[in-house]
């Protein structure tokens, strides 16, 4: 027992010295659908609040149904959107609205650290347990991020370090009986102040089952706009994001990027 903690302690110190080597320790504990074996998968996504939106502004007359017909693969890596419940054109809009669920695909398949902080380069923080991810390239809108470790190495905060206004983001992790001792993301918290102005964007992820494995079915947002300003008033918006329909490893995906699946229509 005594050589085990003594061989614990050298690779927690191992990881102190060498932050790429941490990210990548805490990357490897994250759960994820590419570490349970899945290698194709498509999934109906759908937003309560986008098909009121587009009710409301009467873009597309009255819209039943939106959903976004999600395809990926892991070999090679590939994602690809397709819009179902909107009339024939409207390209851009299309594009615009797919950009708004490729926000979402980071709650269904974590990106590595190295991935989300592309172009930045990892360094020791002031604080233990702190990493800083410092910009190389000079142009990044945020030159330093702070990311904050517990004492289960667990991340916890996510600072940027701005010219003007800042951005904290506090996700929460826990293990979850389908996770095989992994961590999944349960909650996370973004506050951005910039200009006397205060944005909230919290989320609650769900999970649920599909062929035997767990995967994200719900995912609520909820976003405040604040203001310094004592005559303007605090606004509340929220939405839920449903994942439905999965097919998993069925090669229905591999099937759409060689040109051979037809959209089916949308289960209810």
């Amino acid at each position: 027992m005594k050589t085990l903690f003594c061989l614990l302690l050298i690779i927690s110190s191992a990881y102190a010295q060498d932050p790429t080597a941490y990210l990548s320790n805490f990357d490897a504990k994250i759960y994820s659908l590419k570490n349970k074996g899945v290698k194709d998968f498509v999934v109906d996504i759908e937003s309560s609040g986008l098909t009121k939106y587009l009710n409301d502004q009467q873009l597309f007359g009255k819209v039943e149904e939106v959903v976004f017909r999600t395809y990926w693969t892991a070999t090679p890596e590939r994602l690809a959107i397709e819009v179902i419940g909107l009339p024939e054109g409207f390209k851009e809009v299309k594009e615009e609205l797919k950009m708004n669920i490729l926000g979402m695909m980071d709650n269904l398949l974590p990106q590595t650290s190295a991935q989300r902080f592309a172009g930045y380069k990892f360094v020791a923080g002031i604080k233990p347990r702190e990493i800083q991810a410092q910009d190389t390239t000079g142009v990044a809108p945020v030159p330093t991020f702070i990311l904050k470790f517990n004492e289960q190495n667990k991340l916890t905060e996510i600072s940027a370090i701005k010219p003007i206004g800042t951005m904290v983001v506090k996700p929460q992790y826990e293990k979850e009986s389908f996770s095989d001792g992994k961590l999944v993301l349960k909650e996370q918290t973004t506050t951005s102040m910039e200009n006397g102005q205060t944005l909230i964007v919290s989320k609650e992820l769900e999970y649920g089952d599909s062929q035997g494995i767990g995967v994200l079915t719900e995912v609520e947002v909820e976003t405040t706009q604040k203001s310094e300003r004592p005559e303007t008033k605090t606004l509340t918006t929220k939405e839920t994001v449903n994942f439905k329909n999965y097919k998993i490893n069925t090669g229905d995906a591999l099937k759409y990027f060689l040109g051979e699946a037809k959209a089916a229509p949308v289960k209810k």
